[in-house]
């Protein structure tokens, strides 16, 4: 297979818009699993009970597997940039995941 021409590139095709779609796409998994399983309580007494209960971590590695569907999504449809932010914004989340399992 010949190497795609950088000028036909699609607008979609980058790393800032992968990033910011793999960033989004978990908190958008957590605010629909708080609507379906607790919507009876505020949504910041849900975030205070997610700290105290300290299952953060494990709460946001769940979130994130949806970055895996997006990243194919990606792969597969040759936006090869912004396939690397998904990979980008999964490896901040697991930051985020193991300062939450081990400082926090």
């Amino acid at each position: 297979m010949l190497p795609k021409n950088d000028n036909n590139r699609n607008k979609l095709d980058t790393f800032g818009f992968g990033f910011i779609a793999g960033v989004f796409a978990p908190l958008l998994v957590f605010l629909i699993y708080y609507k379906i399983n607790f919507d009876f309580i505020r949504l910041n007494s849900f975030i205070a009970d997610v700290f105290l209960k300290n299952i953060l971590a494990p709460l946001l590695s769940l979130c994130v597997i949806i970055n895996l569907g997006i990243f194919y999504l990606f792969y597969w449809k040759y936006y090869n940039y912004a396939a690397r932010g998904i990979i980008g914004a999964t490896l901040f989340y697991a930051l985020i995941v193991l300062i939450a399992k081990f400082v926090i």
